[in-house]
């Protein structure tokens, strides 16, 4: 049986998952420009400060967008009756949306958090604290490789790639005689 959605509802939803996209990309990159302030800090308590601010983004934006981008995306997809498995960009997609929060959660948010963890307990000595050197470092590597890869994202959701080649050739035959068609027709 085949589920089909009202086009308003498909219309909200899109909207919601866009809006969830957005605030998930646009998190990562308010935690990439936190990370960079961090550098420069000299002070135990402004880096606590801005560790806080990193948690609590992870923790209020992030994490609640990832979930709401992956469950409209899901609801879309069974919706909108290109289901699960019918395209290849979805299949792709879908893997690394999945690669992308269990990264998140089990790799990325445990070492932000733990950055916070450390200024919160030591202020004035993490500075000379390997472990938060450390931490730190996997945490703004895995940051800008999570935003990265969102973006990515972002780019299959906007091109579709086709990822077999057998259907890619007919495609440009299409519109090469398109093309061809309307060229012919102009006087």
């Amino acid at each position: 049986m085949q589920l089909q959605a009202h086009p308003m509802t498909r219309q909200i939803l899109k909207c919601i998952h866009l809006t969830a996209v957005c605030t998930w990309i646009g998190g990562g990159l308010a935690v990439l420009v936190l990370l960079d302030n961090d550098r420069f800090t000299r002070n135990g308590d402004e880096l606590f400060a801005f560790n806080h601010a990193i948690r609590s983004i992870d923790d209020c934006l992030i994490k609640p967008a990832a979930v709401i981008s992956s469950a409209s995306g899901l609801l879309l997809c069974l919706l909108i009756n290109w289901r699960l498995a019918r395209h290849g960009w979805i299949v792709g997609k879908g893997i690394l949306t999945l690669g992308a929060i269990l990264f998140g959660a089990f790799c990325l948010g445990p070492w932000l958090r733990d950055l916070s963890d450390l200024t919160d307990a030591n202020r004035l000595a993490v500075f000379d604290n390997g472990n938060y050197a450390h931490t730190y470092l996997f945490g703004a590597i895995s940051s800008i490789i999570q935003t990265l890869l969102l973006v990515s994202l972002v780019l299959i959701s906007i091109f579709k790639p086709s990822f077999d080649q057998k259907r890619s050739f007919p495609r440009r035959k299409t519109w090469d005689s398109c093309f061809a068609f309307i060229s012919r027709a102009k006087p």
